[in-house]
């Protein structure tokens, strides 16, 4: 394989930038670059980009907290636990008003650790449910209405540690709202649930219809809501959480306010309208200027909480900027999303502007001069309903309060305005920015597949798998991989990697491929895109081969597990002359990317470890194809550079790090049992480590290394 090799076309379009973004030469590369050393030279990268890939599909999936952990829950698949919304949790905190069957179901909860509240639309039940979840000492979690009781149950009650169970956190609440599969809750399954849930202290709220229970057994579970609260103590109790008591009090003392609510509270309302009528009228009289007649007509369009109500009142250009900035970037650092609100902003000034000297400027409306100190961001958050948090190594971020408006933002822009190429313009233009607001940018592109798959295959995804840019390749295998989530897209989605896969004239398409089946298998199966990358070996392409070394660890960041079936399609590859090459460097590539994320109980006291030298240490089936590759990296002249570049970042590690460094010595030990070559190859680089002329010497791994070798030649 020839490192040079790759310098494929893009394909007629792939320089506007409204397909594919900006001109990549202009962001410093150019394509034709060494990716073989840049992807060898980022400790940890793979497991960087998963960590953010992991992180923006929050955005796509309403989880408020992406940067918290997976755990296994349906079907065997990994899928995220959604921690109640804040701002449900808020309200009824403060607002809840009590339901007939309020006590009754608390004491069956308490006594048997799960409860089945029952009642028709309208009574409450989703409130009611999170009231009696409030107490709980653990979090408390929104699971998917799409969850399958069988499974559920499966994996409740199995342990964490066996690789198929979730486990459960002691004190921790579950809300399983309106479940799709209530038809099958049956006895047995419920006794399940029950026993895993009061082992663990743990306790489950189900809220169904009143038609949908349909085992007997369960009946003595299930407590039925009769009735609605009082509507009215809906609205009394949140305006006097808004406004305090005595203020409160005196509005609703308002014979106009009194009327409206007689007139909006009939004998047929149901707690959503009371609900809605509340936060109508605590947003009216904040406004210093109440009309109730503004509050009828806001009640007659079915809510006032309604997304496109608040959607449409942003109606400053750079507010709606902003607004699709945080969507995209939700819960990134305040400064990329500022940065990316005002390249949006650039593009609709350029949009609006006359198109040339001979287009009459009276058409055009004059574009307003915008002060960048207008609005302090505090105002600015609390007109897009956002708020500033901390996360984890960063501070500053910004993220809507509602988990579900990033995905509304988004669809609103691209469904409500006629805007789709400057959009797609402004993501490719976010593409080339870091890692992580190019993984972000990608992940909304994948949030609008499922409404718009041809048009953006045409029109982004075609031009953008080809392009010279790696970034763009990157974007659309985490496009696709978002677009993939839907099962009814699935398919749509292989046959298009599976149609760049197959095309030998244009391996750019071939790498696109690559990074597809990295992050999303056919048919769900990771052996089948094991099998594909092994077949793409045989290309003789620089961006293919680091392209195929970039989804192994894609696999691998999501499943630990499928280490000994990617190093062992690693070592089979090494048997062909066409692969050999191809799979030395996949092997380099991944060796660097991947590290241990040691926050995670089953990695505790090994944070930033690599990753195959980790899981060499746990899994003997690792460690034989693991020493095996590194004898066959260190003897290979085309890539000695590199290797010797991830031997030392290994060592480096091991430097500051006692128990790391005797794993790194162990797996030296291996390497050169047997094989004096490498072991003479491994002496000279250690020799490097403590060069008097290195800037950051090794002494510790290098004698661990040397006295190694030295008993070896004894």
């Amino acid at each position: 394989m020839d490192p040079s090799a790759g310098a494929d076309a893009a394909p007629a379009g792939d320089s506007q930038e409204s397909a594919s973004g900006p001109d990549p030469a202009a962001h410093g590369d150019d394509g034709t670059g060494a990716e073989d050393d840049a992807s060898t030279g980022r400790l940890g990268a793979g497991s960087q980009r998963h960590g953010h890939l992991r992180n923006a599909y929050a955005n796509v999936d309403g989880d408020v907290v992406g940067r918290d952990k997976y755990v296994f829950l349906l079907g065997g698949a990994r899928e995220r636990l959604r921690p109640l919304s804040p701002v449900l949790r808020e309200r009824v905190q403060n607002a809840y008003e009590e339901a007939p069957g309020y006590d009754e179901a608390r004491a069956e909860l308490a006594k048997q650790g799960i409860a089945v509240l029952r009642g028709a639309d309208g009574l409450g039940k989703t409130a009611t449910a999170v009231r009696l979840l409030l107490p709980c000492r653990g979090p408390v979690y929104h699971l998917d209405s799409g969850v399958d009781f069988a499974s559920l149950a499966d994996r409740l009650d199995s342990p964490a540690g066996d690789g198929s169970g979730m486990g459960i956190e002691s004190g921790a609440g579950f809300l399983l709202d309106r479940p799709a599969d209530a038809a099958n809750l049956r006895g047995e399954i419920y006794d399940r649930l029950q026993t895993a849930l009061l082992a663990a202290g743990a306790v489950m709220v189900v809220t169904v219809a009143d038609t949908d229970v349909a085992d007997s057994d369960l009946l003595s579970g299930v407590v039925d809501l009769t009735g609605p609260p009082v509507l009215r103590g809906i609205v009394r109790r949140y305006l006097r959480w808004r406004f305090g008591v005595p203020e409160a009090e005196r509005l609703l003392a308002d014979s106009d306010v009194e009327a409206l609510l007689t007139e909006q509270l009939g004998a047929h309302a149901a707690c959503r309208s009371a609900a809605d009528l509340a936060t109508a009228l605590h947003e009216e009289f904040r406004s210093g200027e109440p009309d109730l007649e503004r509050v009828r007509a806001r009640m007659a369009r079915k809510g006032v909480e309604t997304f496109e109500i608040w959607a449409d009142s942003l109606t400053e250009p750079f507010v709606r900027c902003f607004s699709l900035a945080l969507a995209v970037l939700n819960g990134l650092p305040q400064e990329d999303i500022a940065e990316a609100a005002r390249r949006l902003a650039r593009r609709l000034d350029e949009a609006r502007a006359p198109a040339g000297p001979r287009e009459s400027t009276a058409r055009y409306a004059p574009l307003p001069a915008r002060d960048p100190l207008a609005m302090p961001l505090r105002k600015l958050l609390a007109r897009l309903r956002a708020r500033r948090v901390d996360a984890p190594g960063a501070s500053g971020c910004l993220e809507y309060q509602d988990p579900d408006y990033p995905r509304q933002v988004i669809a609103h822009a691209w469904s409500e305005y006629p805007i789709q190429d400057l959009l797609l313009g402004w993501l490719g233009e976010l593409v080339t920015d870091s890692d992580e607001v190019r993984v972000y940018a990608a992940v909304a592109l994948g949030g609008l597949l499922p409404a718009a798959f041809p048009y953006l295959s045409r029109r982004t995804l075609a031009g953008w798998a080809f392009h010279r840019d790696h970034r763009f390749r990157e974007a659309v295998g985490y496009a696709l991989a978002t677009g993939s989530r839907d099962p009814g897209l699935r398919p749509q989605i292989e046959a298009l990697a599976a149609e760049w896969f197959a095309d030998r004239s244009r391996p750019l398409g071939q790498a696109t491929a690559a990074r597809v089946y990295g992050l999303t298998s056919p048919s769900a199966d990771p052996r089948q895109s094991i099998a594909r990358l092994a077949r793409l070996s045989a290309v003789d392409n620089a961006k293919v081969a680091v392209a195929v070394g970039n989804g192994y660890t894609d696999l691998l960041a999501d499943d630990y597990a499928l280490a000994p079936l990617v190093l062992g399609a690693l070592r089979s590859g090494l048997l062909s002359a066409q692969t050999r090459r191809t799979c030395l460097l996949a092997f380099l590539i991944v060796a660097t990317a991947l590290v241990v994320d040691g926050t995670q109980g089953e990695f505790d006291g090994r944070d930033g470890w690599p990753a195959l030298l980790f899981l060499s240490e746990v899994r003997a089936e690792v460690r034989e194809p693991l020493v095996v590759l590194w004898r066959e990296a260190l003897g290979e002249p085309f890539f000695h550079r590199q290797a010797q570049q991830v031997l030392r970042t290994w060592a480096a590690l091991a430097e500051a790090d006692s128990r790391l460094r005797e794993t790194f010595r162990n797996m030296v030990a291996a390497i050169a049992y047997g094989d004096a070559r490498s072991g003479h190859i491994i002496r000279r680089y250690a020799a490097e480590w403590t060069d008097r002329d290195e800037l950051a010497p090794l002494p510790l791994t290098a004698w661990a290394v040397n006295r190694l070798l030295d008993r070896e030649k004894e």
